[in-house]
């Protein structure tokens, strides 16, 4: 996530909070052009979306060319996981092929690559077994688009593009509304994670060494960081509509029970904020944020 282009969404649209920022900015970053603010979401998407449909289209399906196995990787990452190998098999199409759509699409400016920092299993003999799932299991990197409105646009309008294209909507807005909240939800945790390294690295004075996510065959960690100065951060984001509990911190520290691994700090970010109960357990290691605390990424220098 790049910190520039939710600076400049911001302060070319100015939203009213934090919370509507991120809802637009989950659809329309990476658009260069104001958008109406006071207007409806429906409103915005069909005046800056579906209206201009072709428009868009035309520009996004050029590099693509009539190459239709690049646009079925770029839906396929769009609704799944984002692993690489589970979205080769979503788009049907083989590692190899795999593998040079993804780099053909990085190379155009359409996705990044986060690695997995999950590490095999270790063998104490030549000779030892595994479990079959173990066995079976095949370490995957995460694919994710350059920006927000071009996941938005294989997630929800091309797969509906040829309805749009005649002019009916609403098998479009079904799906949207339907999934909306969710799709905004993984746009808060890249948030989340720039929120990391731009400001609370900063904040405490250290050097990360690698941050991102974490997932292996069994645990998925939202924010996984490790800073030079050999402390491990960990965090998760929540968007819903109601205050997070302490049954969120349970399950997190759930996770790391799992992984052997006792983090140096624990941060959770949440879109409404935290019940009482999980505030009063703010500490030295444990730290809370609410959607607002992302306004100090808005900051010019």
């Amino acid at each position: 996530m790049d910190k520039q282009l939710f600076c400049d969404f911001f302060h070319r649209n100015l939203p009213s909070d934090m919370e509507e920022c991120i809802s637009l900015f989950a659809l329309f970053g990476g658009i260069d052009e104001a958008i109406d603010t006071d207007q409806s979401v429906e409103t915005l998407l069909e005046r800056h979306v579906l209206a201009p449909f072709e428009t868009h289209r035309a520009k996004l399906m050029e590099p693509l060319g009539e190459e239709g196995l690049y646009i079925r990787l770029l839906r396929a990452i769009a609704v799944g996981d984002r692993r690489h190998l589970s979205a080769y098999r979503r788009a049907k199409i083989g590692k190899e092929r795999g593998s040079e759509a993804f780099e053909y699409l990085r190379r155009n400016g359409y996705l990044t690559l986060e690695r997995s920092r999950e590490t095999p299993p270790v063998r104490l003999h030549p000779k030892q077994k595994f479990k079959k799932e173990v066995e079976r299991h095949k370490i995957s990197h995460k694919l994710r688009f350059a920006t927000p409105f071009l996941r938005f646009w294989f997630a929800f309008v091309e797969p509906f593009s040829e309805t749009i294209r005649r002019g009916e909507y609403d098998p479009f807005w079904e799906h949207f509304h339907l999934h909306a909240n969710a799709f905004t939800g993984f746009t808060f945790e890249e948030l989340c994670g720039l929120y990391i390294r731009e400001i609370l690295a900063e904040r405490f004075d250290v050097q990360l060494l690698d941050s991102g996510s974490y997932w292996d065959r069994e645990v998925e960690i939202d924010l996984f960081c490790e800073t030079y100065e050999g402390e491990t951060w960990i965090g998760e984001c929540k968007w819903t509509n109601h205050k997070v509990n302490k049954k969120e911190l349970r399950h997190l520290e759930e996770k790391c029970l799992r992984l052997s691994l006792e983090p140096d700090k624990i941060f959770l970010f949440a879109k409404r904020g935290f019940s009482n109960e999980l505030a009063h357990l703010r500490s030295a290691r444990l730290y809370l944020f609410d959607a607002e605390e992302l306004m100090a990424l808005t900051r010019r220098p």
